[in-house]
């Protein structure tokens, strides 16, 4: 299957991207991979048009480019639910479209990452580097490495069970050289085998990038590669090598002030984005884009004064998550009920954690930040028994979100419990959700709510939350559920019998 798309993204990159004299020697419908690689302009071409694949591209509306996955991991936990009836992820919401591989979803998860993989692959194999090579070519092929390097890290987490559960289970294959129509088709890897690919690809990237300043976020630098470390380590339980990435991950990068946190998750500008997606008006997908579905903050309000919001807003948080946060928690601040019986979000909880912006609606993708890193770092500690260790790097992001520091009383069961707690806080709608249930052998805990207020009308009523509390056959959350799998698509059963 992923055979069938460089050619043509080769072809669309160039005519998009590449400058006025590479089509005098070379039409676009001649467009060779020889001649995309002829010149380092063509290469940096390349290598833009692979990312914005990755973040933009998208084969239906509810399938906007990589944020899809990012929005399916976090529906298909406890602190979020998508909206009855609401296009976009009200399947994903149930456990349904996750997990039947028959469906377009399915295919998108499957084809978008391996189609992503093929064009590293073909970076990779198209820079021949040497003693010689200029530093600016190094960058190009190290920044295709973490490409490839965080696909596949984020396939064996989606495809397969934690690496320590069973680090010897068959997972995907793995392709590390361009397809082509003759490619034979690869069996599924192992678990290990995948984790050791993305250990060498990050450490080719590493000794390639070294030295590399960056002028837009999205193109993946040493810190990026570091907090790439940081991620593989914490799934493996390496705490000592998770921790010392994450801290080397956050290094120039100050977690956010409480007021940086409430003007909205929408520009790689914040100082704690260590990694991000620009996009201008013309890339954005407009009300089918991640904002568009993660963002529940109201525009603007109608002639009657009516609430207006832009895009689907299917996803919305749960009512039992804002309940975990303090009341001086600067987080705690952007959870408001929408109140009046007219707006299309009455009686859910709006968060205005993300915000799009306008009028233009550009917002951008947030992939890395310091807080995350800073997570793995104290979860790492307490799991070495570093306890005030643990507390001190914690509490240096309850500070920055007005929370008091916690004290050295806590036991190491009840701390591990508190950074947890916290990562589900600080990193909602940023995708880590699913990743952290299969990580740690736990279940999603869904509760429907009895919270109810007054509406603007002065009637009361029940707040909105959860409404799937069991798996599709009836049966209750557990650990290791294969639900909470993604099922290689069945387009890709029928064309690779090798699996």
């Amino acid at each position: 299957m992923i055979r069938k798309f460089s050619y043509l993204f080769v072809a669309l990159v160039l005519f998009t991207s590449c400058s006025d004299n590479f089509f005098e020697t070379a039409p676009a419908t001649q467009i060779t991979t020889p001649e995309v690689f002829s010149s380092e302009a063509n290469i940096d071409a390349f290598v833009n048009g692979s990312i914005r694949f990755l973040l933009e591209n998208s084969t239906s509306q509810d399938n906007p480019g990589l944020p899809t996955i990012f929005l399916t991991h976090d529906v298909m936990g406890e602190d979020a639910f998508a909206r009855d009836g609401r296009y976009g992820f009200r399947d994903s919401y149930p456990y349904r479209d996750p997990y039947d591989n028959t469906t377009r979803r399915a295919l998108f998860f499957w084809t978008l990452q391996y189609t992503s993989i093929d064009h590293t692959n073909n970076i990779i194999a198209n820079i021949k580097i040497d003693d010689t090579s200029k530093p600016s070519l190094k960058y190009l092929k190290g920044q295709a490495y973490a490409l490839r390097a965080n696909n596949y890290l984020n396939l064996v987490r989606q495809y397969q069970f934690t690496y320590v559960k069973d680090p010897k289970a068959k997972a995907v294959p793995i392709y590390t050289e361009p397809t082509t129509p003759s490619t034979v088709p690869k069996p599924r890897a192992t678990v290990e085998e995948i984790y050791n690919l993305v250990f060498s690809d990050l450490t080719e990237a590493e000794k390639l990038l070294t030295g590399y300043t960056r002028s837009v976020k999205n193109r993946p630098d040493v810190n990026v590669v570091y907090g790439l470390f940081a991620r593989a380590y914490l799934t493996q339980e390496k705490w000592e090598l998770a921790r010392d990435y994450s801290a080397k991950a956050r290094v120039g990068y100050p977690i956010m002030t409480a007021d940086q946190y409430i003007q909205g998750f929408s520009d790689v500008s914040n100082p704690e984005w260590i990694w991000g997606h620009p996009q201008t008006v013309t890339q954005n997908l407009g009300g089918a884009s991640y904002l568009a579905y993660i963002e529940t903050t109201p525009y603007s309000t109608d002639a009657a004064g009516t609430n207006l919001y832009y895009g689907y807003n299917s996803i919305m948080p749960d009512p039992n998550f804002i309940a975990l946060f303090s009341p001086n928690d600067i987080r705690k601040t952007l959870f408001e009920i929408a109140k009046q019986p007219t707006e299309a979000l009455y009686r859910g909880y709006r968060y205005k954690k993300f915000r799009n912006k306008y009028p233009n609606h550009e917002g951008h993708i947030v992939l890395m930040r310091s807080s995350e890193q800073l997570l793995i770092e104290a979860e790492s500690k307490a799991r070495l028994n570093n306890l005030q260790g643990a507390i001190e790097t914690l509490n240096e992001l309850r500070r920055k979100r007005n929370l008091t520091d916690l004290s050295a009383g806590l036991d190491k069961n009840s701390l591990i419990d508190e950074i947890l707690l916290e990562r589900r806080k600080e990193l909602w709608g940023e995708g880590f959700r699913l990743y952290d249930i299969l990580r740690t052998q736990t279940a999603p805990v869904r509760k429907e709510t009895s919270e109810k207020f007054v509406d603007t009308k002065g009637a009361t009523v029940s707040v909105l939350g959860h409404w799937i509390t069991k798996f599709p056959d009836g049966t209750a959350f557990v650990p290791n559920s294969k639900y909470y799998l993604f099922p290689i698509p069945l387009n890709e059963i029928s064309n690779n019998p090798n699996l």
